[in-house]
Formats: structure tokens, C-alpha cells, sequence
């Protein structure tokens, strides 16, 4: 189905090779590949939000400079971009600080800076002969609970900060304060700020939830207008 979908896309049968791209997606097929394919056929479809969706979704499994090149080209044909608002600089430094390592090597840190304390402490019990500095062990004692709250710190934000990229092309953003609904443009990737459904009022169906665009502006918008990005 692979090779199929793939001389679809080289034939510039662009429509039948997402089709593809997206049942093989759908069957759970996760190759970075893959959906950096599918972006190139949904960019040549002209559907943007899909085609972020897909270089973001290749871009989690991989880092590649093609996947990072189209998808900057992809940006670029937003329609109304929105700037995103930037962190005060001591939450950009914290937030620079626990995502300098992955949580996997901040916790492998931790354990070696705890073994290697407890192993001076051990020796030192052992035999008195053994002389170790006891504001060394207690920093490392130290380092190794720092790093263990990183790793946690970096566990919780992967778990639970889940973004999403509109793919509708015209979508209703409703604002949590009192201003006017506006229409934002497909590409356009948002924070998941609760992602359980919100009722709507009119017909009682579930198709609401609530998010937080790049300007720091939070609402609500149809859940079925964007695509999370797991």
C-alpha cells in the first residue's frame, strides 16, 4: 500500500495517494516517513493544516532537515498567521533549564549521582580510613534530587501538554472573555488547554473544547476543526 500510494504521488495523483497515506495512518503505521509523505500530498492538495499536522507528526519521530524545511514552507502559506506571545525570561530560562535533557536522561542522572553518593557514604561507614568530604556527598545528594525534579518536570509537561493544528480552513475561535468570535486559519497549532468536550448550548452535542492560541488568547473551538499532535 506503501509503494501504491507512493507512485500515486509521483503519477500527481495527489488525492488518491493521501487517501492512502491517511488509511495506512488510521491502521496505526507510525514511520516518519509516512506522514512526511502524506504532508507532501496534503501541500500539493493545498490543505495546510494537514500538511503541518503531517511534518509535525514526522518531526516527533524524527528530527530531519527535510521534514523541518517543508514544514517551514507549509507555515509560510497560513493565511493570517498568529504571532506567538514570548515567555517571561525566567520561565523561558526554566523552561530552557529541564528541556536541556530528556526526562529519560535527567532520571539515568539522577540515579547515578545517588548511587555514587551512597557508595562514598558506604565506603566511608566502612572503613574510617576512607576520608570523603561530607559537603561533596551532600551535593551530589543534592544534584541527584534536582535532577529527578527535572525528570519529573519533563515527564508531567510530555504527558500532558498536548498540542493540536487546526485543519479546517476557515474555524471559529471563540474567546473566554467577551470579545467577538473570529475565524483563524487552518495551519495554525494551538494548546490543549481542556480537552475533555464542552456541551453546546444549542443542540446539546459534545463538539467544544477549550484552547489557547500562540498569542495567549484562550476560547473554545470546534474539537472537530483540529488534530492533536500526540
Amino acid at each position: 500500500m506503501y509503494d501504491k500510494a507512493n507512485q500515486l504521488y509521483h503519477n500527481k495523483d495527489y488525492d488518491s495517494a493521501s487517501r492512502l497515506y491517511e488509511q495506512m495512518i488510521h491502521d496505526g503505521y507510525c514511520y516518519a516517513d509516512l506522514f512526511y509523505n502524506a504532508g507532501n500530498a496534503y501541500y500539493r492538495l493545498n490543505k495546510i493544516g494537514l500538511a503541518i499536522w503531517s511534518y509535525e507528526k514526522a518531526l516527533k519521530i524524527q528530527e530531519n532537515k527535510n521534514y523541518t524545511d517543508n514544514l517551514l514552507l507549509a507555515k509560510k502559506r497560513i493565511k493570517e498567521p498568529i504571532d506567538e506571545v514570548n515567555d517571561i525570561f525566567f520561565i523561558r530560562w526554566w523552561k530552557n533549564l529541564y528541556q536541556l535533557l530528556s526526562p529519560n536522561t535527567w532520571a539515568v542522572l539522577a540515579l547515578v549521582l545517588f548511587l555514587i553518593s551512597f557508595s562514598l557514604l558506604f565506603l566511608k561507614k566502612l572503613k574510617s580510613s576512607f576520608s570523603v568530604s561530607g559537603w561533596m556527598t551532600s551535593l551530589l545528594f543534592l544534584i541527584s534530587g534536582f535532577s529527578l525534579s527535572m525528570s519529573l518536570i519533563g515527564s508531567y509537561n510530555e504527558t500532558y501538554h498536548y498540542q493540536a493544528i487546526v485543519i479546517e480552513p476557515k474555524t471559529l475561535f471563540t474567546y473566554a472573555s467577551k470579545k467577538e468570535p473570529v475565524f483563524i486559519s487552518e495551519g495554525i497549532k494551538v494548546d490543549l488547554v481542556d480537552i475533555s468536550p464542552k456541551m453546546n448550548r444549542t443542540n446539546g452535542e459534545a463538539n467544544y473544547v477549550i484552547v489557547k492560541l500562540p498569542d495567549g488568547q484562550t476560547g473554545r473551538i470546534d474539537r472537530k476543526s483540529i488534530k492533536k499532535i500526540d
